[in-house]
């Protein structure tokens, strides 16, 4: 059964984190207690692919989801690797009756698991990683509840995808910023030069570029030099 007024609740979390920056860790963990609350689960867990494409867990509701998690990475084996693998979601109504993670499915039964989901994280055709659902008793999986588990699998998708954008931003307008800074010393040591030399600013950007290339240092670095008094030009 869905919660529908948690979903709710979940969507407007989601919309306001996205406004601002956020620690992935922690949007994550906060979503894996949304999940369990909205589709009335025993815990859940994510793990993300690396840039080998390797799953790795992030976070989950727990420790005993975070040693059923682990496991899973650490074997190569289980419904979010294989939703992660496939593409698809991947769910098991009984665990005690399951054969595909030999591997797996003991931990999982160990530590007091009887069904699982595994519901892929995807961005058009990339890979993000996957979200796994539990529950302690064995439950099915019906198609509305999926759907749900989607969306917010979605969700978490979204706030890996947006981190990662933001970060892309914030590198990109750093190196705008620096590229500022830098053409500002660049043309205030063409007018120191200019002037100490009687020469044409042309000419003194000339000399800045020559002098910077014969030493193998950067133009900035030297422009940052002779606005600091070094008379070597």
């Amino acid at each position: 059964m869905v919660d529908q007024a948690a979903l709710i609740r979940s969507f407007a979390d989601y919309a306001r984190t996205l406004s601002s920056p956020y620690d992935i860790g922690d949007v994550l963990y906060r979503l894996t207690d949304q999940v369990t609350e909205v589709l009335a689960v025993d815990g859940a867990g994510v793990s993300l692919g690396d840039s080998d494409g390797t799953l790795r867990f992030v976070t989950a509701t727990d420790e005993r989801i975070t040693r059923i998690e682990e496991r899973q990475v650490n074997a190569g084996q289980g419904p979010c690797h294989d939703a992660f693998t496939s593409g698809d979601q991947v769910t098991s109504a009984d665990l005690a009756r399951e054969d595909r993670w030999p591997a797996y499915t003991p931990v999982a039964a160990r530590e007091g698991c009887a069904a699982v989901a595994g519901i892929p994280m995807m961005a058009g055709d990339r890979r993000i990683g996957a979200v796994n659902l539990y529950s302690r008793t064995p439950r099915e999986w019906p198609a509305d509840a999926m759907e749900i588990a989607q969306v917010l699998a979605d969700m978490a998708s979204g706030y890996v995808i947006n981190a990662q954008t933001l970060t892309e931003a914030q590198r990109l307008n750093s190196q705008l910023q620096h590229a500022l800074d830098s053409r500002i010393i660049i043309e205030q040591a063409k007018g120191t030069l200019a002037e100490r030399h009687g020469i044409s600013a042309s000419a003194a950007f000339d000399r800045l570029r020559q002098h910077a290339r014969a030493r193998n240092r950067k133009l900035h670095e030297v422009a940052q030099a002779v606005v600091g008094g070094d008379r070597e030009l």
